[in-house]
């Protein structure tokens, strides 16, 4: 990617997040409860196809989609019972 590691979260419970610049962002949920949080991607205002439920097909999002706001912030909700307790979002699976 050529981006440096940003935008790093944490919840002290093996839950992470962090951003490739403004290339991508990732939040993993490893913990022992659900992860319900806004965090700051570093990604432009959009809607971003989520690439492990889905990915960006035809012009829409075959898994579930993410929206940063104009802050670069964006919500998530991840349950640590999930089968893919990930969200990883890149500017390429994107519709602005």
């Amino acid at each position: 990617m050529g981006t440096t590691l940003t935008n790093w979260w944490d919840n002290g419970d093996y839950a992470i997040a962090f951003s490739r610049g403004n290339k991508g962002f990732i939040v993993l949920n490893a913990g022992n409860s659900d992860i319900n949080v806004n965090l700051q991607t570093g990604l432009p205002q959009g809607t971003y196809c989520d690439v492990i439920s889905g990915n960006y097909d035809n012009g829409r999002c075959t898994g579930n989609e993410v929206h940063v706001g104009g802050d670069g912030h964006a919500h998530f909700h991840i349950s640590n019972s999930s089968d893919d307790p990930v969200v990883a979002i890149h500017i390429g699976e994107s519709s602005h």
